[in-house]
């Protein structure tokens, strides 16, 4: 199967190119390291690495809720190993748990055969008659979305 380009958001526009396949009913994302997504030592930034890894579990969990939304309330992350321009990110989410409104996903972002980054976090389902804009949020703020 050829990769798809999953790139929608806003947000993951900005962020680059974010394509997706499965495999061996394993699904894998790939990104690939700009100029944009380097810091001052010219490796891959923390941040850039984050969101890569926040976008992997955040598309696992939002195909197993049945491609409903969802939001991160928790996301731990490990860095282990350094990327550079044009080093090609694969990440591979494995949904450990489900709940009704929760998902625990665990991730693991390879570049050369090489462990990067590594991670796991929580996504909650969002109900979407539920989602207010952040304008009506501060106006009438209940303590949650």
């Amino acid at each position: 199967m050829t990769w798809k380009l999953i790139s929608k958001s806003s947000y993951t526009q900005l962020l680059g190119e974010l394509e997706t396949k499965s495999e061996n009913n394993q699904d894998k994302y790939r990104m690939f390291v700009t100029e944009k997504h380097l810091n001052s030592g010219k490796f891959a930034h923390g941040g850039f690495l984050m969101s890569f890894l926040d976008n992997v579990m955040g598309n696992a969990a939002y195909k197993s809720f049945g491609n409903k939304p969802c939001v991160t309330i928790s996301m731990n992350t490990h860095f282990t190993f350094s990327a550079q321009k044009g080093d090609e990110l694969i990440g591979l989410p494995t949904i450990e748990r489900m709940t009704k409104t929760l998902c625990f996903v665990n991730c693991k972002v390879f570049s050369k055969n090489e462990i990067i980054v590594s991670g796991s976090g929580i996504w909650k389902l969002v109900k979407t008659s539920s989602i207010k804009s952040v304008k009506d949020k501060k106006a009438d703020d209940d303590g949650g979305w």
